[in-house]
């Protein structure tokens, strides 16, 4: 005799949902294609800071400074000396957990913000404190006045060496 066996089998259904990329491949050599790989690695930069655990130690100037200076030396044995001496033009000034730091125009400001991100993931991670932030400030040195005409000559040596006017008079020069 026959028996029947009836078997069951369940199927397990996943479902598939495709991801479409709809965004153009866009050369590796082209301008375009150096930002967007730049934008992914410093996006990657900042995911790896936020997996890791928060740390908060305090920390002092002297510690800032040392830190600071460990950095410069780092950078220029790999050959990174313009923003070395960006970092050297301000020596940083611990308020808090903030380094102030000041530059003396905009452009250098700019720069220095736009290649920072490895110095404050070195600075959190040997300061040991994740609230670290930089914060810059532009200081507009005084723009000394240039001289073009002979009056404006003759006045700046003048307030240089009141003697001048005397020396104009005895051999009766004009201006």
């Amino acid at each position: 005799m026959e028996e029947k066996v009836e078997v069951k089998i369940e199927q397990i259904q996943q479902k598939y949902t495709p991801t479409v990329d709809n965004s153009k491949r866009v050369s590796s050599l082209s301008i375009k294609g150096l930002k967007q790989k730049a934008d992914v690695s410093n996006l990657a930069k900042t995911e790896n800071l936020a997996v890791g655990e928060h740390l908060a130690d305090p920390f002092s100037q002297e510690d800032a400074i040392k830190h600071w200076d460990d950095y410069i030396e780092i950078l220029e044995t790999k050959g990174k000396k313009l923003f070395a001496s960006y970092m050297r033009l301000s020596k940083p000034v611990l308020m808090g957990t903030n380094i102030l730091l000041e530059f003396p125009n905009q452009g250098s400001k700019e720069d220095f913000e736009n290649t920072n991100s490895d110095l404050i993931n070195y600075l959190k991670t040997n300061l040991r404190n994740y609230d670290v932030k930089i914060k810059i400030t532009v200081i507009e040195t005084y723009k000394p006045k240039v001289i073009y005409t002979n009056e404006e000559k003759y006045k700046h040596f003048k307030e240089l060496n009141p003697n001048i006017e005397l020396f104009r008079q005895t051999f009766e020069l004009d201006l």
